[in-house]
């Protein structure tokens, strides 16, 4: 059935990264009776569960927790990760799944440092340790020095 969809092309990355994401959330939805078991949240209790998720997040209803920010916040969190999905799955189509690992490495200690900082929802800031700054700048250090051009010797064969 694929060959005959395909014809004999390439499957496009997005497309199957999209089936991927679909299935995903498809089996997270199937199984979710048995994961909110998992951690100690009876069948009964999860349609309240979820109802109160959804209050919260449309900002609707009387909530015992604080519901700030939504839905602008979960909504910028999608946006970015698709984002930064998007841009990744780019970046293998243009180099080689070598860079894109060490560029998604690389987000790591970025986007922790950023969230150290005192935010708008977060304004307490964190102390990162030396030996987390000295590991990320030793982890960019060598993306960057990957990523240098490099000179190519021309060998000569007498």
């Amino acid at each position: 059935m694929v060959q005959n969809v395909l014809r004999g092309k390439r499957p496009d990355i997005f497309v199957v990264n999209s089936f991927g994401s679909g299935f995903q959330a498809l089996f997270v939805f199937l199984l979710l009776p048995l994961l909110s078991n998992l951690r100690g949240i009876k069948l009964a209790e999860l349609s309240g569960h979820l109802n109160g998720g959804a209050e919260c997040f449309l900002n609707v209803g009387e909530s015992p927790i604080d519901c700030g920010g939504a839905p602008f916040l979960p909504l910028l969190f999608i946006f970015i990760n698709m984002a930064f999905n998007i841009s990744l799955l780019n970046l293998v189509k243009m180099s080689s799944a070598v860079v894109a690992s060490l560029t998604a490495t690389s987000a790591v200690p970025i986007s922790i440092y950023i969230l150290s900082l005192p935010l708008p929802y977060i304004p307490q800031g964190a102390e990162l340790s030396a030996s987390f700054i000295l590991g990320g700048m030793v982890l960019l250090t060598g993306l960057i020095l990957y990523n240098l051009p490099q000179s190519s010797k021309e060998s000569k064969t007498d």
